[in-house]
């Protein structure tokens, strides 16, 4: 008995048609993600992004929420401070805030900088992806 190739145009073209009703049910749609700031610092964390992108590409909108707790804390030690929480709250004070800046925004440029790049080894290469950014609060 044969086994099939994973690769074979017509697996790709039943694999294409399965996920066809759920591309066109997601179109438009804005998913908002929200992850750790233990995810940003994997070693697969571009691969998200690039999947991300992909998603991007199908007409899906994101709204991109990302944790950054254990890169303030490394800044508080290497600042020779510590946490104070509250009910498992962070209470900021003025060298928690400047880390909690520096930290937020290191990884919203490295995160802008791995969309720029694009959906690497695929058609999409070099297509335009936008990106804004900021501090968005709406009640």
């Amino acid at each position: 008995m044969k086994k099939k190739k994973q690769n074979q145009p017509h697996n790709f073209v039943a694999a294409f048609r399965q996920s066809a009703p759920y591309i066109h049910a997601h179109r438009g749609k804005t998913f908002v993600l929200a992850f750790s700031g233990n995810a940003v610092e994997d070693e697969h964390f571009p691969l998200l992004i690039q999947d991300l992108a992909l998603l991007n590409s199908l007409g899906v909108r994101l709204v991109i929420v990302p944790g950054a707790r254990p890169q303030i804390e490394q800044c508080l030690k290497q600042r020779k401070a510590k946490s104070k929480y509250v009910n498992g709250l962070r209470v900021t004070d003025a060298i928690a805030m400047e880390c909690t800046r520096d930290a937020v925004g290191s990884i919203r440029v490295q995160i802008e900088a791995l969309f720029s790049a694009g959906i690497a080894n695929s058609p999409m290469a070099g297509a335009g992806i936008h990106v804004v950014s900021g501090n968005f609060i709406s009640a």
